[in-house]
């Protein structure tokens, strides 16, 4: 592992956080969410960050030999930190706090894994970061859904699709 145990310890500790407020972000707007369908899809990035959050303790306990307990201080510290979701929550704002939170978490476990020496602990967190773009990437296509724009087709979107 590189780097200052100590310092390491922190991030992974910050990991751990971040994955916890993601996960409850996510279940917050599933239970406030009446559409089915949309009701699925983020009760299933739910799950796969509280999925994150199992890989990253075990992780914690298997380096630092303790148990990981969050503070209140520490949960309060990730991407989604002061942001109130509820009912009156507009689906557009939701899925803005969610594209930009999973951007900011794929950036953070790719370049964690960069100073990491420990080879299997660099392949989760760059597993992380590409699960992290997973998320991201299917925010936006549910973003352009929504929108009635499908975004990928948005760049010259006058030209015939035939001749």
């Amino acid at each position: 592992m590189g780097g200052e145990t100590g310092n390491f310890r922190q991030v992974l500790a910050g990991a751990i956080c971040r994955e916890i407020g993601a996960r409850n972000f996510y279940k917050t707007i599933s239970d406030s969410i009446k559409n089915a369908e949309g009701k699925e899809k983020f009760a299933r990035l739910s799950g796969d960050e509280e999925g994150h959050r199992v890989k990253l303790e075990g992780w914690y306990e298997k380096l630092f030999n303790a148990k990981f307990v969050a503070g209140k201080k520490e949960l309060g510290d990730g991407e989604i930190k002061g942001i109130h979701v509820d009912e009156k929550t507009g689906a557009m704002e939701a899925l803005d706090i969610a594209i930009n939170a999973e951007m900011k978490a794929e950036e953070f476990y790719a370049r964690e894994a960069g100073m990491v020496d420990d080879a299997g602990l660099k392949k989760l967190l760059m597993q992380l970061s590409g699960e992290e773009h997973g998320h991201y990437e299917l925010l936006l296509a549910e973003r352009g859904s929504l929108t009635g724009g499908f975004y990928w087709f948005d760049i010259d979107s006058s030209q015939p699709l035939e001749d």
